[in-house]
């Protein structure tokens, strides 16, 4: 049976499994180069039983031979931190090896004894781009227990702030990752150093998976950590830090000449054990066990994380090469992914450049705001450059009530994608979710399901001129872009004007629709009134929003239901965007005035497609004869999103956190506004939807100039804002800072009379406006 440090058939086929998986390129994030000589290594240990010199060309020719020699395009090379002698001897022996292959680097070791200034003697080299700490050099015994600014210093962090350096850390004590005081000073550190960067070596030390399984979430926010997989040979700590940092913060490391034992790391109970020559009489197994080597086990764990996550081609060549060599400064790329696509598709491809006129960038900074996005999680995003941003403005059209990939909702879906979400068959989803929904509305007895809110909308009038037969419609407020709705539009003029979008041209709607839709204003009875007298005995539904960004008028919803009762039309509350976000299942069940149907969408599903029409049974007797019918309505993903959803937001009490965010925001925007002497009304509604405006004649100069400057400082700011279950406390303190900064930077500009000038780009869009 092969031992360490020989290469056995069966390593030769895993190899050979492992080669339609790898990338053409990799790029070893963690290894290590010495002389024996140099080291204090004990006898009979794995080390001392190898190589008398391990060298680069032998990491090349073994790892190779796991790999395949041509893919390897570079490494960071890394001394053993346990020199016989001094620091230097060991540094300068792996910057000399490095020398010899100029697309790798080299980390040295640093050390509480080891100066400032002879750390600084190597920097001049372009090759050293880390600095590697290790418990040993702490003073406190044992070291494996001591904390890390024992042997961090923090002068080591501020040299790495300075010029830009990673720190490659081995955390220490029993419980790594899962320690608090580990947690707290890898934050702290972080954060006070942020040009510093982070290696979290070991899948953050997660020999035990569940230390960072569990505690993989501490380090939310931290844009400087990353992870590299040294010696890990199970998938779990891994996975977590996929679906916490997702795949651009973690790189493959083979920890060569680790990756030379044979055998493996586990976790057993509360720790783990390496299963090796050393530990396990494998002599005595029964069955008999044939080991391979670390290093392949390493990549086994790594190729089923990613085949379990879902990682495409170019997620599993940046978690093998192309992170460390963004991270180690080998290569740069084009920092105008973003940029350049969005002009591709609204020049060549996509007529009015994205799908939602709400998310198209000219509606906030045009050239400025990012078009596009890679990750998504709580109110974080990334753009294709890498750009991280939080999202202070809309978080997916007020969709994502709960915060992008929310992982309960992500967890339900996920199961039913494994289980198959589509077939010949119904999802029984459907039917559990219609319970749930006239659970919460004891007034509702059927519901009908779609999968967006303008399509929710259509239905809901097509039902309720089916029950009535009747086809006129009385609208308030914002229902989508169906030819039902921009009719309105068709009269002689502009009178769907006020309700949130201008400049709607009714172009491509049929000019026989005229007459078909009516508008009337929130709180305005006489102008409802209106419309029943000239057109009750035709009309079919009203529809409108029981409010919006505040309260409707005492009396009014009464009055409307009444009226349209009166002359025979049915009532649908729109509560697609208020919904949820104001009240659990709906704002109508604040006020306490029940309709004849309502309409869900956006944040039932916590943006995954889902709409519900829910009724009375009356109101919805037109389904049963009416053409109501959709392929992809029958798909389950949407009905157990939305039960995930609905869940959670009642069981984490989403109502009252959001409510409480937005209140920080509107108090922020009138605090800074008064200390800047700024023309800012914010308006004293919800604040689950809190928004404000620059009263000022360059209204839309300065809420781009808003925009411009919170996205320099890394946050989507617009002048509205929906507030998730991801905006915490922290994070408002944050962007109180970031919104007193900008607001002094606007008054000063306004005070200059420079507003124009100090722009990077065109005014933003209001309302709807072709791009070319």
């Amino acid at each position: 049976m092969a031992g360490n440090w020989e290469f056995s058939e069966l390593d030769t086929q895993m190899a050979a499994e492992m080669d339609a998986f790898l990338p053409r390129r990799l790029f070893d994030a963690h290894c290590h180069l010495y002389r024996l000589a140099d080291l204090d290594i004990p006898e009979g240990s794995f080390m001392a039983e190898g190589l008398a010199e391990v060298t680069l060309d032998e990491w090349r020719r073994r790892i190779g031979m796991m790999v395949g020699e041509e893919r390897l395009s570079g490494a960071l090379f890394i001394p053993d931190p346990r020199p016989a002698q001094s620091i230097d001897i060991i540094n300068d022996y792996v910057v000399q090896q490095v020398a010899a292959m100029p697309e790798s680097r080299a980390a040295i070791i640093v050390a509480p004894q080891y100066g400032r200034d002879s750390a600084m003697a190597y920097l001049d080299n372009p090759q050293v781009v880390a600095l590697k700490p290790y418990h040993t050099f702490s003073p406190d015994k044992p070291t494996f227990h001591c904390d890390l600014d024992s042997f961090l210093p923090e002068w080591a962090w501020r040299l790495a702030h300075e010029r830009g350096l990673t720190i490659v850390l081995h955390m220490v004590k029993e419980r790594a990752l899962a320690d608090p005081d580990n947690q707290r000073q890898i934050r702290a550190m972080c954060e006070q150093y942020p040009n510093a960067k982070l290696s979290l070596a070991h899948a953050a030390r997660g020999f035990h998976s569940p230390n960072t399984v569990s505690s993989i979430s501490s380090l939310r926010g931290l844009e400087n950590v990353y992870f590299d997989t040294a010696a890990v040979c199970e998938p779990a700590a891994i996975t977590a830090i996929l679906h916490e940092f997702g795949p651009r913060k973690l790189m493959w490391a083979s920890d060569f000449p680790i990756s030379e034992m044979r055998g493996k790391c586990v976790t057993i109970g509360s720790g783990f054990a390496w299963l090796d020559d050393y530990s396990v009489d494998w002599d005595n197994i029964s069955p008999a066990c044939e080991r391979m080597l670390v290093g392949l086990e390493t990549l086994r764990a790594v190729r089923e994380t990613c085949e379990a996550f879902g990682c495409n081609e170019q997620d599993i060549q940046d978690i093998f090469c192309d992170n460390a060599q963004r991270l180690f400064e080998v290569r740069e790329e084009s920092s105008t992914l973003t940029d350049d696509l969005y002009t591709y598709a609204k020049e060549q491809r996509i007529p009015g450049g994205t799908q939602l006129l709400s998310k198209r960038p000219e509606m906030f900074a045009p050239d400025q705001w990012p078009a596009y996005f890679r990750e998504a999680r709580g109110c974080e995003l990334w753009d294709l450059d890498g750009r991280h941003y939080y999202d202070f403005s809309i978080n997916g059209v007020s969709a994502c009530l709960l915060g992008y990939r929310d992982p309960d909702v992500t967890s339900a879906v996920t199961r039913r994608l494994n289980l198959g979400s589509m077939c010949t068959l119904n999802p029984p989803e459907e039917v559990a979710l219609a319970d749930k929904l006239c659970e919460l509305h004891p007034w509702a007895e059927h519901v009908r399901f779609a999968r967006s809110g303008g399509e929710t909308a259509v239905i809901a009038v097509r039902i309720a001129r089916a029950t009535t037969d009747r086809s006129l419609v009385a609208i308030c407020g914002y229902h989508g872009w169906h030819d039902w709705y921009l009719a309105a539009n068709l009269g002689e003029s502009d009178e769907l004007r006020g309700h949130l979008l201008e400049g709607l041209d009714p172009l491509g709607v049929p000019t026989e629709l005229r007459g078909t839709s009516f508008t009337f204003t929130h709180g305005n009875l006489d102008e409802f009134e209106a419309i029943l007298q000239d057109h009750g005995d035709r009309l079919a539904a009203v529809i409108m929003e029981p409010g919006r960004y505040h309260a409707p008028p005492p009396g009014f919803l009464e009055a409307v239901r009444d009226g349209a009762h009166r002359h025979g039309a049915l009532l649908i509350f729109d509560e697609i965007s208020i919904g949820w976000r104001l009240e659990h299942g709906g704002s109508h069940l604040r006020y306490g005035v029940s309709p004849d149907m309502a309409i869900f969408s956006k944040a039932l599903g916590n943006g995954h497609p889902i709409g519900a029409v829910i009724g009375t049974r009356p109101a919805m007797s037109g389904a049963h004869n009416s053409f109501i019918s959709s392929t992809q309505w029958t798909e389950s993903v949407g009905p157990v999103a939305a039960l995930a959803t609905i869940d959670k937001l009642k069981r984490s009490r989403a109502t009252e956190h959001v409510a409480h965010i937005g209140s920080r925001a509107q108090q922020c925007w009138r605090e800074f506004g008064h200390k800047y002497g700024l023309p800012v009304d914010v308006e004293n509604g919800y604040p689950c939807l809190p928004h404000f405006t620059f009263e000022h004649e360059l209204l839309h100069e300065l809420r781009t100039l808003y925009a411009q400057w919170m996205l320099q400082r890394g946050i989507l700011g617009g002048t509205a804002f929906s507030p998730t279950m991801a905006h915490t406390d922290a994070l408002m303190d944050m962007y109180a800072e970031a919104v007193d900064e900008v607001f002094a930077q606007i008054a000063e500009a306004l005070d200059a009379g420079e507003v124009r000038e100090r722009l990077r780009g065109p005014v933003a869009h209001r309302g709807f406006q072709r791009l070319l």
